[in-house]
């Protein structure tokens, strides 16, 4: 009774997956990007639009992850987190109101199933 053994398969499948991957590979660079473009996988950036470039400033102020650079940060008045917490806490009582009367609705009965007259 034969059996299949791993060394007897046919190499073509391999090596077919084997160039495959060396393509792909391949299009990583700007030789193979070429070809890519051509063949349809891949494209080009396009230049923003007039808008996004006159908005957008040329050098942005970024702070570098990692770095010890620190700005200052206005900090609010005392006043304003005492305005805020009253708001949150008128919200909460509110939708605490609004939850207690939707759990008030949904305590009703259901209805009785409608008789039907008899002849």
């Amino acid at each position: 009774m034969p059996f299949n053994q791993p060394t007897k398969t046919p190499l073509l499948p391999l090596l077919l997956l084997a160039a495959m991957g060396m393509t792909a590979a391949g299009c990583a660079g700007e030789g193979g990007k070429f070809v890519a473009e051509a063949a349809g996988m891949a494209t080009t950036a396009q230049e923003a639009k007039p808008f996004v470039q006159e908005t957008r400033p040329a050098d942005p102020a970024y702070i570098p992850v990692g770095s010890a650079v620190t700005r200052q940060a206005p900090r609010k008045p005392v006043d304003d987190f005492k305005k805020m917490e009253a708001e949150l806490e008128a919200k909460r009582t509110a939708n605490e109101a609004a939850g207690t009367q939707a759990r008030s609705l949904g305590a009703t009965p259901p209805p009785k199933p409608a008789v039907l007259p008899t002849n």
